[in-house]
This record gives C-alpha cells, sequence and structure tokens, in this order.
C-alpha cells in the first residue's frame, strides 16, 4: 500500500478521552478495520505505562484453528535492533567500549575495507556497510542456517556503498556486526547476554532469541498471501538474520520494556538520549524518531516473510501502541496512526467499505484540471483512459475510483476526494477527506 498522509496544519492538542472510550473507540475501529483490509496479530495500546486497549485477531494457527492471543509470541524482525542498539550502550555505561571506537578495535578480523567504520556509524547506518540479507536471497541462501563466523562470506570482499558518515542507508549487516561485538567484549552469545542484561531484569518471560530447533509454546506460526489464499511464508533461516531482527516477543513484555525506557534501570537516561537523537533521516541508535502533528514519536517497524511489526512511543504523553503480525500486507502503518490518535484523543477515520459505482465517463471530462490549496501547491488531475487520477504534491499518481457521480476514493490510501460544483454545474474545487479532516483545494485551471 502506498503509503499517503496529505496534512499540512497542526492538530489541536485535545484532552486524553478516558480509558473507557479508548477501549470503546479502539474495538470499534479494528471491527471495522477488519472488513476492508488484511490484519492478524496483537495489538497493544497503554497510556501512562498502563494497558488501555490489548486485543488478537486472526490465526497464530491457520491449519489447526489457533486464535492469536495477547499472549502470542511473534517474530519482531528489526524491531530487534532497538535491543541491540541498547546491548551496545550498557557495554559503554561500563566502560567496555566507546561507540566513537572502530569496529576493527573489536573484530580484527573483519574485512579490510569495512576496518574505519564506527560503532556509532553502524548504529546509525551511516556506515556505508553494504547490505547482506538481500544478496543472501538471491543467492538462495535464507533457508540454510548460517555460522555467525560466515555471515559475511558473500559480501566479504564488497566496497562500502559510500564514505562512512557521509549518508543514511538501512544496513542490516551493521546490526549483525553489532552483536558480534557484543559476545566478543562479553564472551557470552547475544542471546543470553540480552536474556541476563535486559529479559531477566525486566521479567520480559516472554521473550528471546528465536531459531528453527527452538520449541516455544504460543508461537504464531508466519503467512503470506498468494491468489487470494493463505499460504505459509517463505522460509528464512533466523541465523541469517542474527542481532539484526532475529528475537520474538509479545505485546506485554513490550509495554515492560517501554515504561524501563522512562526509568535508569536499565542505562541512564544520558544514554538513552543518545539513542533517540537523530543522526540522518531522523535515525538514532535502533530508533527512527519522528515529529507528526506535533507530537514526538520513536518508533521502529520490522518486516521478515510473514512477519510485520510496530512499536511506538509517545515520549511526552507516555503513549504506548505495538502491532505483532504474522500475516504478510497486514496493516501496520495505518492502524498504528489510528490507534495512537484514538488514545491522544485526535482525530481519525474509522475504516469504511466502499463499492465502486459506474458512471457516465464523460462526466470526467469537467475534473480535469489544476487544484490549488495555496499558490504553487497543487492536485494535478487528469483523465487517463476511462478512469481519472490525482498527482499530489510530493507523492505517487494516484487513480481515484467513482463512489458516485461527484465523489472519488483510491485503494492505495484511504482517502476521498469531493469534487464541489456552484449552483450552474460548473467544477470550482474539490475537498480531500483524510484522517478525520477536510481540506478544499480551488481550482485554478
Amino acid at each position: 500500500m502506498i503509503k499517503l498522509l496529505i496534512v499540512f496544519f497542526l492538530v489541536k492538542q485535545l484532552t486524553p478521552p478516558a480509558p473507557d472510550v479508548v477501549v470503546k473507540r479502539a474495538a470499534e475501529y479494528m471491527q471495522a478495520r477488519l472488513k476492508v483490509s488484511k490484519f492478524c496479530g496483537t495489538v497493544m495500546v497503554a497510556r501512562d505505562g498502563k494497558p488501555l486497549f490489548a486485543n488478537a485477531y486472526g490465526m497464530a494457527n491457520f491449519e489447526h484453528d489457533v486464535p492469536n492471543t495477547s499472549n502470542t509470541k511473534f517474530r519482531l524482525a528489526s524491531v530487534s535492533k532497538q535491543f541491540t542498539a541498547a546491548g551496545i550502550m550498557i557495554l559503554e555505561a561500563e566502560g567496555k567500549l566507546k561507540v566513537e571506537d572502530t569496529v576493527s578495535k573489536h573484530l580484527p578480523n573483519v574485512p579490510e575495507k569495512w576496518k574505519d567504520v564506527t560503532i556509532h556509524q553502524l548504529m546509525s547506518h551511516t556506515s556505508g556497510v553494504p547490505e547482506n540479507l538481500q544478496k543472501a536471497l538471491v543467492k538462495g541462501m535464507w533457508p540454510q542456517p548460517i555460522d555467525k563466523d560466515r555471515l559475511f562470506e558473500h559480501i566479504k570482499d564488497a566496497p562500502l556503498d559510500f564514505k562512512p558518515g557521509e549518508k543514511w542507508s538501512y544496513s542490516n549487516t551493521g546490526y549483525a556486526l553489532l552483536g558480534q561485538i557484543i559476545e566478543k567484549l562479553t564472551g557470552t552469545a547475544y542471546g543470553d547476554f540480552l536474556k541476563m542484561r535486559i529479559f531477566e531484569p525486566l521479567e520480559m518471560n516472554d521473550t528471546g532469541i528465536d531459531n528453527r530447533r527452538l520449541v516455544l509454546k504460543n508461537r504464531a506460526n508466519n503467512y503470506g498471501m498468494a491468489l487470494g489464499q493463505t499460504v505459509h511464508a517463505v522460509h528464512i533461516d533466523l541465523s541469517q538474520v542474527f542481532s539484526a531482527g532475529s528475537m520474538y516477543s509479545t505485546v506485554g513484555d513490550l509495554l515492560k520494556w517501554d515504561n524501563a525506557l522512562f526509568t535508569d534501570k536499565l542505562l541512564p537516561q544520558s544514554s538513552l538520549a543518545r539513542m533517540w537523537t537523530p543522526v540522518k533521516n531522523g535515525y538514532g541508535y535502533g530508533w527512527m524518531i519522528e515529529n507528526r502533528l506535533g507530537r514526538e514519536r520513536v518508533l521502529h517497524t520490522g518486516g521478515l516473510p510473514g512477519c510485520n511489526t510496530i512499536v511506538i512511543r509517545h515520549p511526552r504523553s507516555r503513549v504506548f501502541v505495538a502491532l505483532l503480525c504474522n500475516l504478510e500486507g497486514s496493516a501496520i502503518d495505518v492502524v498504528s496512526r489510528d490507534l495512537a490518535a484514538i488514545a491522544h484523543g485526535d482525530l481519525y477515520d474509522v475504516p469504511a467499505q466502499r463499492v465502486e459505482a459506474k458512471i457516465d465517463v464523460k462526466l470526467l471530462d469537467a475534473y480535469v484540471g489544476e487544484y490549488e490549496l495555496r499558490p504553487k501547491f497543487a492536485i494535478q488531475v487528469a483523465k487517463e483512459g476511462e478512469r481519472l487520477t490525482a498527482k499530489f504534491p510530493n507523492q505517487p499518481k494516484l487513480i481515484l475510483i467513482p463512489e458516485s457521480d461527484m465523489k472519488f476514493f483510491t485503494r492505495a490510501a484511504e482517502l476521498t476526494v469531493q469534487f464541489q460544483k456552484d449552483e450552474k454545474g460548473k467544477v470550482t474545487g474539490l475537498v480531500v477527506h483524510n484522517v478525520g479532516r477536510d481540506q478544499k483545494w480551488e481550482k485554478v485551471k
């Protein structure tokens, strides 16, 4: 789904709704969501450290009709990176390393071209170290268990993608190297280190490192879709991912993690503040830092075959949202956005099933033109064949589907476009409805 959010003003900060109101609205929203898009997994919405809404949808195992529950364990994929980064910061706080250290200081056998890359650059994806997972997929390596010492053999001769520190490029390789550094400095397996230093102190008893041999109660299977049918996802042995994304957890354990991040139990706040300081592209150490509608939010997403995840924390309002899904294509972006809005008392739209209407194609000609919100900021509406298209500023072109003679929707984003006419029937503008808001654009051509 194309990500499209057309918002050009800040939301007025409203009084947060009472817990029972959040529960009612979230439940109604999720039931409506299930009617219009795929979603299979668990959700958690919390405020001030306490759960407001936690529920599960779909199946953990379709073959045996085992439903997902709030205690179902899901792969975290790249949400794991925040734990790897925290592990590095724990070691720095203990004086075992500095983030300014080069990778070769702690891993002498690293490929020659990577030797001057720093830990800071690995954690912030500014190292230029080439991505390993995509190349491993092309080489057919994903299903194969691999020893961590051979994890980079297929890219060991590859040059850096750019001079370290100059650019930003997401690299699972960098986070796999961080796991190797943790093991080298502690003499402990990566998963055991996280267990001793993070999971056990926080009583995250349903969190750990996944692997193919592990018999794990309440584990969700991973699924995809093919020709409208649910199928098993492509298999990837998580040794290929290592410390870049091999964890499993539950939404309840992730709330324990979030609560700990408001304390000094694991790390001093000064270390956490550095993790949440953007370096490039809004990325800090294992976290993305954004400002959405006047609210700071710290988040990370994750994706592996049959797995989509997202964790969002709002430091000021202490609203926490986690979605863990075991079906590819589950609508985590829009659902997490809207559940956070419900918890804050912000505007949102309840998903609606929309049906294409048959209209006279000749009607479309009158809608073609340019519509301005302000000078030099316009939507271009065009007719292509028997369809209307709309090109929003700095966004991909959308196909507009008629819901009536004057109202249109798109399957790529949850917005509607309502054309307006004057008393003589002349098209004068359009109204875009998106995320509970209406915006009027004047026709200028």
